[in-house]
């Protein structure tokens, strides 16, 4: 905890702290239910995490071990669409009993016109930073994916979970509003024909409002994780407070599943192909 003389204590997360010995005094008493901490020491980093408080403890905020078996990708994002609700428009993609597949089999049909497969191909070879983008978010997500929320005591693992949580959304979040969305918006698609429809439901995926606030809430750390020991709500801070957007852990990772199937399947059809031309 870094103990700074300039700093103005207030009921924001920074406040200052003296040391005497052993003893750490706070200017403040930030959660008068904790007895008991614990500290992790760095250079210059001193942490403290509550370990008497409830949202401490293991709850049903905690994702769920997921089957061994094939999942069925359909009835995933079936789910993140309806878990969304009206935060995203309605569109031929989001009304799909077919999601991953009609992802798929959309940007397929989109390859198979000569004209967009060069302006495509011609794109990316303009721009690899699509391909890098990509690769990057895959090699950042098998990290993350590594990690094991469960194996730390279990008073931590809600603090476990939550970094597990964000671990998987900020870096799928940071490369949407860049190389990713400038290719689906690009001129690349301008001479496609008869996918209107399909291309134009996964654009405006992207535009939907409460999406870009929570990403851009990620991109400049400016939110705020609560919980009540059952779920999770992830605010989008602002400046004003009548700005801000509030999601549930549910809504934000529906988000990231929808996102990365958008990312994967831009992969499989475009750059693998790409790749394997070259």
């Amino acid at each position: 905890m870094a103990n700074r003389g300039d700093h103005n204590d207030s009921d924001g997360p920074m406040f200052s702290a003296t040391k005497d010995g052993t003893t750490l005094h706070l200017s403040r008493d930030p959660h008068p239910e904790t007895q008991s901490y614990l500290v992790i020491e760095a250079p210059g980093l001193l942490v403290l995490f509550p370990k008497d408080r409830r949202d401490s403890e293991p709850s049903s905020e905690l994702p769920e071990i997921e089957p061994a078996e094939r999942p069925d990708h359909d009835a995933q994002l079936r789910y993140a669409f309806q878990v969304l609700g009206s935060r995203v428009p309605a569109s031929a993609w989001s009304s799909s009993s077919k999601p991953q597949s009609d992802l798929v089999d959309g940007f397929r049909a989109l390859a198979a016109q000569p004209s967009v497969r060069n302006d495509v191909a011609a794109y990316l070879t303009q721009n690899p930073s699509v391909g890098s983008a990509v690769q990057m978010l895959f090699t950042s997500l098998a990290m993350s994916a590594r990690a094991d929320w469960r194996s730390v005591p279990a008073q931590f693992r809600g603090v476990a979970a939550r970094g597990w949580f964000l671990g998987r959304w900020i870096p799928t979040f940071l490369v949407l509003d860049g190389p990713v969305l400038r290719f689906l918006n690009s001129s690349a698609f301008r001479r496609q024909e008869h996918c209107t429809d399909f291309l134009r439901g996964v654009r405006s995926f992207f535009q939907a409002k409460d999406f870009m606030a929570l990403r851009h809430a990620f991109a400049h750390w400016s939110f705020s994780w609560t919980t009540d020991g059952i779920d999770s709500e992830i605010v989008a801070l602002s400046r004003s407070s009548s700005a801000e957007v509030s999601v549930s852990r549910k809504e934000a990772d529906a988000f990231h599943i929808l996102t990365f199937a958008v990312v994967e399947a831009i992969h499989d059809v475009f750059l693998r192909t790409s790749r394997e031309v070259v």
